[in-house]
């Protein structure tokens, strides 16, 4: 009870002495009770209110964690990807150096470009098929040769003998 809050009661006529002194504490006592309740009251619904906070700050502190863990699941997830990929341009580049070789020939290369290549096998394509007629046209120039030996032959043969 604060100092400056008493309670002024009037005694009932005909009570003096103890009895006064009593109903004033009686009644001082249930006013601070009353204020007791409402300050119990007040700090309930204070509690109740921080209890909820509590409770929305532990969700959202939840709901955080699994966004970061999220976004550290994505990030590894990219890193791995970027990882992957790095290994294979690398796989992919060992590759390309085995089968360009030393790159110090290149400089002395005649053909420097696969058109140029292409050409080239397209025109040794055309001799491998003219290289083809003419073997094929010297067989039968030889087999004409031939024939003719034996002709000649029969004939000597036959002038000799007859």
């Amino acid at each position: 009870m604060l100092q400056a809050e008493r309670v002024a009661t009037a005694a009932p006529s005909g009570v003096t002495g103890a009895w006064i002194g009593r109903d004033e504490f009686i009644a001082e006592t249930a006013v601070q009770l009353d204020r007791m309740t409402k300050i119990v009251a007040r700090l309930q619904h204070d509690m109740d209110r921080s209890n909820r906070t509590v409770a929305a700050m532990a969700d959202e502190a939840t709901r955080t964690q699994r966004l970061q863990s999220f976004e550290d699941t994505l990030k590894n997830s990219r890193d791995y990807k970027i990882g992957d990929l790095q290994r294979a341009c690398r796989e992919l580049k060992s590759r390309v150096d085995v089968m360009e070789g030393d790159k110090g020939t290149f400089s002395k290369l005649t053909y420097r470009s696969f058109a140029a290549v292409d050409r080239r096998f397209a025109e040794l394509g055309t001799l491998e098929c003219r290289l083809a007629e003419l073997e094929a046209s010297t067989r039968h120039n030889r087999s004409l040769f031939y024939a003719t030996l034996v002709l000649a032959a029969a004939a000597l043969a036959s002038h000799l003998i007859f």
